[in-house]
């Protein structure tokens, strides 16, 4: 989710817990904790492009690391509060709570997340929000702010039921969208083998669907408003492509190799070879619209370097038809 809406969350639970002379100190732990897992963005390597995104979203925002990032934490807003004689229990208390938010949150988008780290090395991904949703965010930060001029909990608290209410709506997007496209499949004479559906940014009707079936995934966009009519505008067919043997040239134990199967982990094994690159495997889940199958980034095989690292590439490559095409589609001009 985006620092903001994080920040948000970890605060709205943290004074959710606040008595009314607590609030100040709730909110500052609070929007802390809710940011802090995300300084794993500086785990990076200049000879290593996959370690970025290889980290993003472990250990940090594992539901069992939470004691562990919020002493860290707790100690440094500790040194800060220390001549005001706020104790240390509190600042610990209210940066768990927000610390505690982060990984939940993310896990409800695509991205996948180590929630259960290390007893599970699943990346955690329920796809039943968008990375950046302006309506969520608008709940929380309206609660928020009445909260804290109003000094009271019951206002937070609406906010936090409300928030909750839209991402159990969520759930139920997802179910329904799941359904239609089975069936769409099962009109197409086909039989289902792993399927993946994505909110598209900023709402929670218009989504990505992407199902294998045999040796070709089938994407689609899928418009399910709340009244009205279920749309589809059936989108690009590509190859499946096994990590094992892609690119057969390159050695089992080689770096490439091992780069390899490091990104369709990343991508839930959901790659394939991009049409406009020479030998780029692209990450299926995201596109540059919600039927293309333009991915927005991939890695770079290099086939006469084996033991030298892959490339990742950013392929977003977004223009004004883009962005005038979505907004139709949001619409329900498909």
């Amino acid at each position: 989710m985006d620092p903001c809406t994080q920040g948000l969350l970890g605060a709205s639970l943290s004074c959710s817990f606040a008595k009314k002379n607590e609030l100040k100190l709730a909110f500052i732990c609070g929007v802390i904790g809710g940011l802090a897992p995300d300084l794993d963005i500086l785990i990076k390597s200049e000879n290593d492009p996959l370690l970025a995104i290889e980290y993003h979203r472990h250990f940090t925002h594992s539901i069992f690391f939470v004691p562990i990032v919020s002493a860290f934490l707790a100690s440094f807003l500790f040194l800060i509060y220390y001549r005001n004689k706020v104790s240390f229990r509190k600042i610990y208390f209210f940066s768990t709570l927000g610390v505690l938010t982060h990984g939940l949150l993310d896990s409800c988008t695509s991205y996948g997340t180590m929630l259960f780290w290390p007893i599970s090395n699943d990346r955690v991904a329920w796809n039943v929000i968008s990375i950046v949703d302006p309506i969520y965010s608008l709940i929380l930060l309206i609660s928020l702010l009445f909260c804290l001029i109003k000094k009271s909990r019951l206002l937070i608290n609406v906010g936090l039921i409300c928030s909750l209410i839209y991402i159990q709506f969520g759930f139920f997007k997802y179910d329904q969208i799941e359904k239609y496209v089975i069936a769409l499949s099962e009109k197409r004479g086909h039989k289902v083998e792993r399927i993946l559906l994505n909110p598209t940014i900023g709402n929670n009707f218009l989504w990505r669907s992407v199902y294998q079936y045999e040796s070709k995934y089938y994407i689609n966009a899928i418009y399910m408003p709340l009244f009205g009519d279920t749309l589809m505008k059936e989108g690009d067919r590509v190859e499946v492509i096994d990590k094992e043997n892609v690119f057969s040239s390159i050695p089992k134990e080689s770096t490439q190799r091992k780069d390899i199967l490091r990104f369709a982990f990343f991508s839930q094994d959901f790659i394939y070879i991009h049409p406009l690159y020479k030998n780029v495997i692209a990450d299926l889940r995201y596109g540059t619209l919600p039927y293309d199958s333009k991915s927005l980034w991939g890695i770079e095989i290099d086939l006469e370097n084996n033991d030298k690292h892959v490339n990742f590439k950013s392929l977003r490559n977004f223009n004004k038809e883009n962005y005038d095409e979505f907004w139709n589609m949001l619409k329900g001009n498909l």
